[in-house]
Protein backbone atom coordinates (compact mmCIF):
# COMPACT_ATOMS: atom_id res chain seq x y z
CA UNK A 1 0.00 0.00 0.00
CA UNK A 2 1.02 3.59 -0.52
CA UNK A 3 -0.14 6.84 1.04
CA UNK A 4 -0.47 10.33 -0.41
CA UNK A 5 -2.62 13.46 -0.28
CA UNK A 6 -5.05 14.25 -3.10
CA UNK A 7 -6.50 17.68 -3.87
CA UNK A 8 -10.26 17.13 -4.09
CA UNK A 9 -11.32 20.76 -4.59
CA UNK A 10 -12.39 22.23 -1.26
CA UNK A 11 -10.00 20.05 0.74
CA UNK A 12 -7.07 17.72 0.30
CA UNK A 13 -7.62 14.17 1.53
CA UNK A 14 -4.96 11.72 2.65
CA UNK A 15 -5.51 8.33 1.05
CA UNK A 16 -4.23 4.79 1.40
CA UNK A 17 -4.26 2.94 -1.91
CA UNK A 18 -3.28 -0.34 -3.46
CA UNK A 19 -3.60 -2.11 -6.79
CA UNK A 20 -4.59 -1.24 -10.33
CA UNK A 21 -7.83 -1.61 -12.27
CA UNK A 22 -11.35 -0.34 -11.75
CA UNK A 23 -11.49 2.26 -8.98
CA UNK A 24 -13.01 1.29 -5.62
CA UNK A 25 -13.30 4.04 -2.99
CA UNK A 26 -13.81 2.89 0.61
CA UNK A 27 -15.22 5.44 3.06
CA UNK A 28 -14.83 5.00 6.82
CA UNK A 29 -17.14 6.16 9.58
CA UNK A 30 -16.99 7.62 13.10
CA UNK A 31 -14.57 7.60 14.84
CA UNK A 32 -12.15 5.97 12.43
CA UNK A 33 -9.73 6.69 9.59
CA UNK A 34 -8.65 4.93 6.41
CA UNK A 35 -6.97 2.34 8.64
CA UNK A 36 -10.38 0.72 9.18
CA UNK A 37 -10.03 -0.73 5.64
CA UNK A 38 -6.58 -2.23 6.32
CA UNK A 39 -7.86 -5.75 5.57
CA UNK A 40 -9.89 -4.92 2.47
CA UNK A 41 -7.34 -2.81 0.56
CA UNK A 42 -4.87 -5.64 -0.12
CA UNK A 43 -7.68 -8.11 -0.81
CA UNK A 44 -9.20 -5.82 -3.43
CA UNK A 45 -5.80 -5.08 -4.95
CA UNK A 46 -5.10 -8.80 -5.23
CA UNK A 47 -8.45 -9.20 -7.01
CA UNK A 48 -7.47 -6.66 -9.68
CA UNK A 49 -8.95 -3.41 -8.37
CA UNK A 50 -7.49 0.01 -7.59
CA UNK A 51 -8.60 0.34 -3.98
CA UNK A 52 -8.46 3.78 -2.34
CA UNK A 53 -9.40 4.57 1.26
CA UNK A 54 -9.32 8.25 2.24
CA UNK A 55 -9.25 9.81 5.65
CA UNK A 56 -12.51 11.74 5.35
CA UNK A 57 -12.32 15.51 5.82
CA UNK A 58 -11.50 16.35 9.40
CA UNK A 59 -9.95 12.96 10.08
CA UNK A 60 -6.37 11.71 10.16
CA UNK A 61 -4.02 13.50 7.80
CA UNK A 62 -6.77 15.13 5.71
CA UNK A 63 -7.63 18.82 5.86
CA UNK A 64 -9.64 19.80 8.92
CA UNK A 65 -11.98 22.79 8.40
CA UNK A 66 -13.10 24.46 11.62
CA UNK A 67 -16.69 25.45 10.79
CA UNK A 68 -19.46 23.02 11.73
CA UNK A 69 -21.23 23.62 8.42
CA UNK A 70 -18.11 22.45 6.56
CA UNK A 71 -19.16 18.90 7.47
CA UNK A 72 -22.65 19.02 5.96
CA UNK A 73 -23.45 16.06 3.72
CA UNK A 74 -23.39 18.01 0.42
CA UNK A 75 -19.79 19.04 1.15
CA UNK A 76 -18.84 15.43 1.89
CA UNK A 77 -20.45 14.31 -1.37
CA UNK A 78 -18.38 16.97 -3.12
CA UNK A 79 -15.23 15.53 -1.58
CA UNK A 80 -16.03 12.07 -2.95
CA UNK A 81 -16.82 13.36 -6.44
CA UNK A 82 -13.66 15.49 -6.36
CA UNK A 83 -11.56 12.52 -5.24
CA UNK A 84 -12.86 10.26 -8.01
CA UNK A 85 -12.09 12.89 -10.65
CA UNK A 86 -8.71 13.80 -9.15
CA UNK A 87 -7.75 10.13 -9.44
CA UNK A 88 -8.47 10.34 -13.16
CA UNK A 89 -11.83 8.56 -13.22
CA UNK A 90 -15.38 9.56 -14.05
CA UNK A 91 -16.94 6.75 -11.99
CA UNK A 92 -16.04 4.48 -9.09
CA UNK A 93 -17.40 1.62 -7.06
CA UNK A 94 -18.22 3.20 -3.69
CA UNK A 95 -18.03 1.29 -0.40
CA UNK A 96 -19.13 3.00 2.81
CA UNK A 97 -19.43 2.15 6.49
CA UNK A 98 -21.24 4.27 9.10
CA UNK A 99 -20.83 7.96 8.09
CA UNK A 100 -18.97 6.80 5.00
CA UNK A 101 -22.12 4.91 4.09
CA UNK A 102 -24.15 8.10 4.50
CA UNK A 103 -21.84 9.78 2.00
CA UNK A 104 -22.22 6.82 -0.35
CA UNK A 105 -26.02 6.82 -0.10
CA UNK A 106 -26.24 10.55 -0.76
CA UNK A 107 -23.81 10.42 -3.67
CA UNK A 108 -25.61 7.49 -5.31
CA UNK A 109 -28.88 9.35 -4.89
CA UNK A 110 -27.78 12.82 -5.99
CA UNK A 111 -24.91 12.08 -8.39
CA UNK A 112 -25.56 8.54 -9.65
CA UNK A 113 -23.48 9.05 -12.77
CA UNK A 114 -20.26 8.84 -10.70
CA UNK A 115 -21.20 5.63 -8.85
CA UNK A 116 -20.64 2.35 -10.72
CA UNK A 117 -21.96 0.40 -7.74
CA UNK A 118 -22.68 1.07 -4.08
CA UNK A 119 -21.81 -1.17 -1.14
CA UNK A 120 -23.15 -0.26 2.29
CA UNK A 121 -21.90 -1.73 5.58
CA UNK A 122 -24.15 -0.99 8.57
CA UNK A 123 -25.12 2.50 7.53
CA UNK A 124 -28.76 3.48 7.13
CA UNK A 125 -29.99 5.51 4.22
CA UNK A 126 -30.22 9.14 5.50
CA UNK A 127 -34.00 9.22 5.04
CA UNK A 128 -34.39 5.84 6.75
CA UNK A 129 -32.25 7.12 9.61
CA UNK A 130 -34.43 10.21 10.06
CA UNK A 131 -37.59 8.11 9.91
CA UNK A 132 -36.30 5.64 12.48
CA UNK A 133 -35.40 8.39 14.94
CA UNK A 134 -39.15 8.78 15.44
CA UNK A 135 -39.41 5.15 16.61
CA UNK A 136 -38.68 4.40 20.30
CA UNK A 137 -36.56 1.31 19.58
CA UNK A 138 -34.06 3.32 17.51
CA UNK A 139 -34.34 6.44 19.66
CA UNK A 140 -32.88 4.47 22.55
CA UNK A 141 -30.00 3.22 20.43
CA UNK A 142 -29.28 6.73 19.10
CA UNK A 143 -28.89 8.41 22.50
CA UNK A 144 -25.29 9.41 21.77
CA UNK A 145 -26.32 11.59 18.83
CA UNK A 146 -27.86 14.11 21.23
CA UNK A 147 -24.87 13.98 23.58
CA UNK A 148 -22.59 14.72 20.64
CA UNK A 149 -24.40 18.02 19.99
CA UNK A 150 -22.85 19.68 23.07
CA UNK A 151 -19.54 21.35 22.12
CA UNK A 152 -16.86 20.74 24.70
CA UNK A 153 -19.03 18.40 26.75
CA UNK A 154 -18.97 15.61 24.18
CA UNK A 155 -15.26 16.07 23.58
CA UNK A 156 -14.55 15.86 27.32
CA UNK A 157 -16.80 12.84 27.80
CA UNK A 158 -15.14 10.89 25.00
CA UNK A 159 -11.52 11.84 25.69
CA UNK A 160 -11.19 11.93 29.48
CA UNK A 161 -9.02 9.28 31.15
CA UNK A 162 -7.19 8.44 27.92
CA UNK A 163 -10.41 8.17 25.90
CA UNK A 164 -11.94 5.67 28.32
CA UNK A 165 -15.53 6.32 27.23
CA UNK A 166 -14.65 6.23 23.55
CA UNK A 167 -12.86 2.93 24.07
CA UNK A 168 -16.00 1.52 25.71
CA UNK A 169 -18.29 3.07 23.09
CA UNK A 170 -16.30 1.66 20.16
CA UNK A 171 -13.83 -1.09 20.97
CA UNK A 172 -15.78 -2.84 23.71
CA UNK A 173 -18.85 -3.34 21.51
CA UNK A 174 -16.87 -5.76 19.31
CA UNK A 175 -14.93 -8.94 20.10
CA UNK A 176 -11.30 -8.30 21.14
CA UNK A 177 -9.90 -9.61 17.87
CA UNK A 178 -11.64 -6.85 15.91
CA UNK A 179 -9.43 -4.19 17.48
CA UNK A 180 -6.00 -5.48 18.53
CA UNK A 181 -4.02 -3.18 20.82
CA UNK A 182 -1.95 -1.64 18.01
CA UNK A 183 -5.06 -0.78 16.02
CA UNK A 184 -6.78 0.74 19.06
CA UNK A 185 -3.72 2.90 19.57
CA UNK A 186 -3.79 4.00 15.93
CA UNK A 187 -7.40 5.18 16.12
CA UNK A 188 -6.97 6.93 19.47
CA UNK A 189 -3.78 8.63 18.32
CA UNK A 190 -5.57 10.03 15.26
CA UNK A 191 -8.39 11.44 17.40
CA UNK A 192 -5.88 12.96 19.82
CA UNK A 193 -4.55 15.38 17.20
CA UNK A 194 -5.57 19.03 17.75
CA UNK A 195 -9.13 19.59 16.53
CA UNK A 196 -9.60 16.01 15.33
CA UNK A 197 -12.25 14.92 17.83
CA UNK A 198 -14.29 18.10 17.30
CA UNK A 199 -14.12 17.62 13.54
CA UNK A 200 -15.41 14.06 13.91
CA UNK A 201 -18.28 15.23 16.11
CA UNK A 202 -19.13 17.96 13.62
CA UNK A 203 -20.52 15.28 11.30
CA UNK A 204 -23.35 14.87 13.82
CA UNK A 205 -23.67 18.58 14.56
CA UNK A 206 -23.91 19.55 10.90
CA UNK A 207 -26.26 16.78 9.76
CA UNK A 208 -28.29 15.60 12.77
CA UNK A 209 -28.90 18.70 14.93
CA UNK A 210 -31.49 18.34 17.72
CA UNK A 211 -34.22 20.03 15.69
CA UNK A 212 -33.88 17.33 13.02
CA UNK A 213 -35.52 14.90 15.46
CA UNK A 214 -38.70 16.98 15.21
CA UNK A 215 -38.94 17.77 11.51
CA UNK A 216 -39.83 15.61 8.48
CA UNK A 217 -37.07 13.47 6.93
CA UNK A 218 -34.90 14.94 4.17
CA UNK A 219 -35.89 14.34 0.57
CA UNK A 220 -33.59 12.21 -1.57
CA UNK A 221 -34.29 10.53 -4.91
CA UNK A 222 -34.41 6.69 -4.91
CA UNK A 223 -31.07 4.91 -5.32
CA UNK A 224 -30.97 3.43 -8.81
CA UNK A 225 -27.36 2.23 -8.99
CA UNK A 226 -26.59 -1.45 -8.26
CA UNK A 227 -26.41 -1.73 -4.48
CA UNK A 228 -25.22 -4.34 -2.01
CA UNK A 229 -26.07 -3.92 1.69
CA UNK A 230 -24.00 -5.93 4.17
CA UNK A 231 -25.73 -5.80 7.54
CA UNK A 232 -24.22 -7.03 10.79
CA UNK A 233 -27.02 -8.18 13.06
CA UNK A 234 -25.20 -7.63 16.35
CA UNK A 235 -24.93 -3.85 15.96
CA UNK A 236 -25.36 -2.18 19.36
CA UNK A 237 -26.44 1.11 17.79
CA UNK A 238 -28.66 0.19 14.87
CA UNK A 239 -32.04 -1.50 14.95
CA UNK A 240 -32.98 -3.94 12.17
CA UNK A 241 -35.67 -1.47 11.17
CA UNK A 242 -32.91 0.69 9.68
CA UNK A 243 -32.04 -2.10 7.26
CA UNK A 244 -35.64 -2.68 6.22
CA UNK A 245 -36.28 1.02 5.67
CA UNK A 246 -33.02 1.41 3.76
CA UNK A 247 -33.93 -1.46 1.45
CA UNK A 248 -37.10 0.43 0.58
CA UNK A 249 -35.04 3.40 -0.68
CA UNK A 250 -33.35 1.34 -3.42
CA UNK A 251 -35.15 1.01 -6.74
CA UNK A 252 -32.20 -0.42 -8.70
CA UNK A 253 -30.58 -3.87 -8.50
CA UNK A 254 -30.16 -4.87 -4.86
CA UNK A 255 -28.30 -7.58 -2.96
CA UNK A 256 -28.59 -7.93 0.81
CA UNK A 257 -26.16 -9.96 2.92
CA UNK A 258 -27.02 -10.44 6.61
CA UNK A 259 -24.30 -11.36 9.11
CA UNK A 260 -26.01 -12.46 12.35
CA UNK A 261 -24.23 -11.70 15.60
CA UNK A 262 -21.55 -9.46 14.08
CA UNK A 263 -21.00 -6.02 15.61
CA UNK A 264 -21.22 -2.58 14.01
CA UNK A 265 -17.51 -2.76 13.18
CA UNK A 266 -18.17 -5.38 10.55
CA UNK A 267 -15.19 -5.03 8.20
CA UNK A 268 -12.81 -5.26 11.16
CA UNK A 269 -14.55 -8.06 13.03
CA UNK A 270 -15.03 -10.41 10.06
CA UNK A 271 -12.57 -9.02 7.50
CA UNK A 272 -12.27 -12.12 5.36
CA UNK A 273 -16.05 -12.42 5.03
CA UNK A 274 -16.41 -8.77 4.07
CA UNK A 275 -13.50 -8.89 1.63
CA UNK A 276 -14.93 -12.01 -0.01
CA UNK A 277 -18.35 -10.41 -0.41
CA UNK A 278 -16.79 -7.27 -1.85
CA UNK A 279 -14.68 -9.12 -4.40
CA UNK A 280 -17.60 -11.27 -5.51
CA UNK A 281 -19.92 -8.27 -5.81
CA UNK A 282 -17.47 -5.97 -7.57
CA UNK A 283 -16.46 -8.62 -10.08
CA UNK A 284 -20.12 -9.06 -10.95
CA UNK A 285 -20.36 -5.30 -11.58
CA UNK A 286 -17.10 -4.69 -13.47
Amino acid sequence: MSRRRVDCGEVALAVDEAGDGDLVVLLHGFPEIAHSWRHQLPALAAAGFHAVAPDLRGYGDSDRPEAVEAYALPRLVGDLVGLIRALGHERAHVVGHDWGGSVGWATASRVPEVVSSLTILNSPHPVASAEARQIPEQQQKSWYMLLFQFPGVAEEWLSRDDFANLRTFVFDTAPPEAFPADDRATFVRALSAPGALTAALNYYRANIPPESWLRPPPDLPPVTVPTMIVWAGGDAYMSPILLERSIAKVSGPLRVERLPGVSHWVQQEVPETVSGLLVDWLRSRS
